[in-house]
């Protein structure tokens, strides 16, 4: 297995896209049903190649990555070749970058001393699919890449 099985939760959720993948298995209801009862090596196979193929196509699709600690942010761009990093670090202990406030605060102090930038670009080590994956698993999740383009102006015309 490349990744980690869907939970229950997550597979009663995709519920509809599993039965496509069955059928395109060659696999009906009652076939499906006697898996369950009598072949749990096949069920788990069935299972295991199911959420290998959702997490593929997550992370396929996935352009942008955010990760948020309470007093940092890292914003990610994953394209093919190579991944940006643009990092946010506030230095006011009460200010939580994971609320709407925090991230205000952030913003109307980003030209001052209280909020760090920097950013950086790297390939992928080991693959891109490998990167993206590691960093879902520590938290963070796929967005659609508003912040991370908001937020790059201040890198390239910080004079910190």
């Amino acid at each position: 297995m490349k990744y980690h099985r869907l939970t229950e939760e997550q597979l009663h959720e995709m519920h509809r896209e599993f039965a496509v993948f069955l059928a395109a298995n060659g696999i009906d209801k009652v076939k499906w049903d006697e898996i369950k009862r009598s072949n749990s090596g096949q069920l788990t196979k069935f299972l295991e190649n199911f959420s290998d193929q959702v997490w593929d196509t997550i992370i396929r699709q996935c352009k942008y990555l955010e990760f948020v600690a309470q007093n940092q942010l890292f914003l990610f761009k994953t394209d093919e070749k190579l991944v940006t990093a643009l990092v946010i670090q506030v230095s006011d202990s009460q200010c939580d970058l994971a609320t709407s406030l925090g991230f205000q605060w952030m913003i109307d102090h980003i030209r001052s001393d209280a909020v760090a930038l920097s950013s950086a670009s790297k390939s992928y080590q080991p693959d891109r699919s490998t990167f993206i994956y590691s960093y879902m698993l520590k938290g963070a999740i796929p967005t659609n890449g508003k912040r991370y383009e908001g937020i790059k102006s201040y890198f390239s015309n910080s004079i910190k």
